[in-house]
């Protein structure tokens, strides 16, 4: 319970601090001092990639005074109303299409629960070796892609989309095969023994949502291409259609096919085609993806970004998996029941909390934009989107907790029906409705400084924020409480970092 309130006396003193207005990552943020007395003229109409691009008449005080000119304070906040109205277009598009993966998890998890607690356990293990191993090649595939098409266009907008997606194909293949071809070996590598009986139904449900995982890493990529041009409107379509392929052949496969949880994998790969192919024709019909043919200058450019962005958003995404890949086989190690419970509130408290990713979105793609940030308008733009995006990250994210809380005991019997992991799941919420209140600001400042371009200060602080978490697993007696505990400071630590 200390290390309960100790965290809470670090979220107020975070949001006090963040109230003030004042940029987070010193390496993004020392260039945003505007001078008080600059005049902002906003002149409307100018289009960038389908986004309206600030242009700016700029003046010291001083020179102003010179010329008879006054200080246009309505033009500021016009300026400030339009950034909002931009926002809105960007983050309201990706906050549903977030939304319906969650819910479509959620689906997963209450239909494989009816098969009990070994199932349920199973599907859990099974979808955190998943994550892990897709989470270290797609990450930077999505971030990077997102901020380094946001500022092309022409040829150079081509050469860095192709690149991204024959990357994306040739990375999920080598991911499908893996999963395929060494299945069993990565549930033992998670804390699965031969003995087990999560073993069988775990390698079942990998194997079969390996098939998805080419249309996966095409549907991530793709994904951050369009948040890149600021349109969050075409992945929703097609994430919500193939979120309906899943949700409609769940209890087909899982039962009247008798396929238990590997239905719930092959539904899910089938959803991931279902949305890949045609966001994917939709793309190339926007931006000719033409492979063939082209010289080896006009990738080379488009590589050599990838690589250093990618390079060092691989690292941060090592880390990540490592902390989640930690607690995920500590659970796993305490038995059935307390790795059931794990399973059910890590996709309670961290699906639910990736709905603040869409403040990410917007955030991300608004400032990248803007990138350099060499003029008091871009200044002035890149503060506001800074100061919406912090508040509104702590607004949605503790408004979660606070729905999560008050319907604790209906969400749970919804997601299992096993009293013993009811139990467990029940005594651990108040640290995992922290950890989400923490993620969902981690996902703010995230966004930030990927938008800011900032590649290393977003990679280190990931790696000292998982070596802090993974330092509280084996310091700290083995328990569920423990484990998320490990997690809320994993998530407080990467706020603090960016502070």
């Amino acid at each position: 319970m200390a290390s309960i309130l100790l965290l809470l006396v670090f979220v107020l003193a975070t949001a006090i601090r963040h109230s003030q207005c004042y940029p987070s990552s010193f390496l993004l943020f020392k260039s945003l001092q505007v001078k008080s007395g600059a005049i902002v003229q906003y002149h409307p109409g100018h289009q960038k990639h389908g986004l309206p691009v600030l242009r700016a008449t700029t003046m010291d005080m001083d020179d102003a005074a010179k010329e008879g000119s006054v200080y246009n304070a309505t033009a500021v906040k016009s300026l400030h109303r339009r950034l909002d109205r931009d926002f809105a277009a960007v983050a309201l598009p990706a906050f549903v299409s977030l939304a319906a993966d969650p819910i479509a998890s959620m689906v997963d998890a209450i239909y494989v629960a009816r098969l009990g607690p070994v199932e349920q356990a199973a599907m859990g293990i099974a979808i955190s070796a998943q994550f892990s191993i897709a989470k270290l090649y797609n990450d930077p595939l999505l971030k990077t892609s997102t901020s380094l098409v946001a500022g092309k266009s022409g040829a150079d907008l081509e050469a860095s989309v192709a690149t991204a997606v024959v990357t994306a194909l040739a990375i999920g293949a080598i991911q499908c095969i893996i999963f395929l071809a060494l299945g069993t070996s990565i549930m033992q590598i998670m804390g699965v023994g031969k003995s087990s009986e999560m073993l069988q139904p775990a390698v079942s449900y990998l194997k079969w949502r390996g098939f998805g995982v080419p249309a996966a890493t095409m549907l991530l990529v793709t994904n951050g291409i369009f948040r890149g041009r600021g349109d969050t409107r075409t992945p929703l379509y097609c994430t919500i259609f193939g979120n309906i392929i899943n949700i409609v052949l769940d209890p087909i496969l899982i039962f009247s096919c008798g396929m238990g949880c590997a239905g719930a994998g092959a539904a899910t790969a089938i959803s991931q085609w279902a949305a890949a192919i045609p966001l994917l024709i939709m793309l190339d019909r926007s931006v000719p993806i033409r492979i063939m043919g082209r010289s080896k200058q006009f990738f080379e450019e488009a590589w050599r970004s990838y690589l250093e962005a990618g390079g060092l958003i691989f690292l941060r995404t090592v880390a990540k998996i490592i902390a989640y890949g930690v607690t995920s086989a500590a659970a796993a190690r305490l038995g059935v029941v307390t790795m059931a419970a794990y399973s059910l509130t890590f996709n309670l408290g961290f699906a639910t909390s990736q709905l603040c990713e869409s403040i990410s979105i917007a955030a991300q793609s608004l400032l990248a934009r803007e990138y350099p940030f060499d003029s008091t308008v871009k200044r002035l733009s890149v503060r506001h989107v800074i100061r919406r995006s912090l508040l509104l990250g702590l607004l949605v994210s503790g408004a979660l907790s606070v729905t999560t809380f008050l319907n604790q005991d209906a969400v749970l019997n919804q997601l299992t029906k096993s009293p013993e992991v009811f139990a467990a799941a029940a005594r651990i919420m108040p640290v995992v409705l922290l950890t989400q209140l923490f993620k969902g600001l981690a996902y703010s400042t995230g966004g930030i400084i990927l938008g800011g371009l900032d590649w290393f200060w977003s990679s280190l602080g990931m790696q000292l924020a998982s070596v802090l978490c993974i330092g509280v697993i084996y310091v700290c007696p083995p328990s569920l409480w423990n484990i998320w505990v490990a997690l809320a400071l994993f998530m407080a630590t990467q706020v603090l970092l960016t502070d």
